[in-house]
């Protein structure tokens, strides 16, 4: 493993021009979701819409590229369409308003203890962030969230832009492509290759892209990816579904994940 030189599912934001559409939510479940900052579950299934209204104009969001969700947006509610490869975790979404607030949401597959969503409203008693006397990069940061110049905020940052599609880079952080597809880990069980590495002034982070060789399960061990001066390593997934058999299971794409290292800089 080429350690020494390690130094994205890019998500797809969820454009305007999308259209409304008619609901048939009959035998479906409307809530109300008082939102506190946490990831709140929103429960679907697969070819039929759940309708979710937030507290405002919706600007737009995130969600992974290759996704087993769909979303519409119409003024301040999205409709979500599950397919049928949904897996049982779930999938992640993110949502912005105009007012800058943020939503962290997890479409989850309904069952007979969790009923389909029909209707969601999105409660939430944060005040928007629409002062126009603050500076713009105030305006543009949502609230309650760590800075990237520590280690927390820059593996969310890291998430951001190599999961979910964050296209403007990390603030503070030079994006390097320098190594991108290199190979650093082919041991006949697991693949590991670098897609980019940002460098900042007192941290880098790495972004790898692992995959499961195996047709069986396999965990990842961390202390694989360890580098001198590491701080924390954050995986999508610590565990790996076997080599797809299958063109569905291809498609879920589970036995394939990323993995970000955090070290110290390597300037200092």
């Amino acid at each position: 493993m080429k350690i020494g030189k390690l130094v994205k599912n890019v998500g797809l934001i969820v454009g305007g021009g999308l259209f409304a559409v008619s609901l048939a939510v009959s035998n479906a479940f409307a809530r109300d979701v008082q939102y506190t900052g946490n990831e709140q579950a929103i429960y679907v299934r697969p070819g039929e819409p759940t309708q979710i209204s937030f507290p405002g104009a919706v600007e737009g969001g995130f969600k992974r590229k290759s996704s087993s969700v769909a979303l519409e947006r119409q003024d301040n509610y999205l409709v979500v369409f599950a397919q049928p490869n949904l897996g049982p975790d779930g999938e992640a979404i993110i949502v912005h308003l105009e007012d800058k607030r943020s939503y962290a949401l997890r479409v989850m597959p309904a069952s007979e203890d969790r009923p389909r969503d029909g209707f969601v409203n999105v409660l939430d008693s944060r005040d928007p962030e629409v002062d126009l006397e603050t500076t713009p990069d105030q305006q543009r940061t949502p609230a309650n969230f760590a800075p990237p110049t520590i280690v927390s905020g820059l593996a969310r940052e890291l998430v951001l832009v190599a999961e979910f599609g964050k296209k403007k880079g990390i603030p503070g952080y030079r994006r390097s492509n320098s190594f991108s597809g290199e190979t650093i880990l082919h041991d006949g069980t697991m693949e590991a290759r670098i897609d980019e590495i940002f460098m900042g002034t007192d941290l880098w982070g790495y972004v790898i892209s692992v995959t499961n060789l195996l047709g069986t399960t396999q965990r990842i061990n961390p202390a694989t990816f360890r580098l001198d001066g590491t701080r924390a390593i954050v995986a999508e997934r610590w565990e790996l579904a076997p080599k797809p058999a299958t063109a569905e299971q291809e498609a879920a794409k589970q036995h394939i994940g990323k993995i970000y290292v955090i070290t110290k800089s390597k300037r200092r």
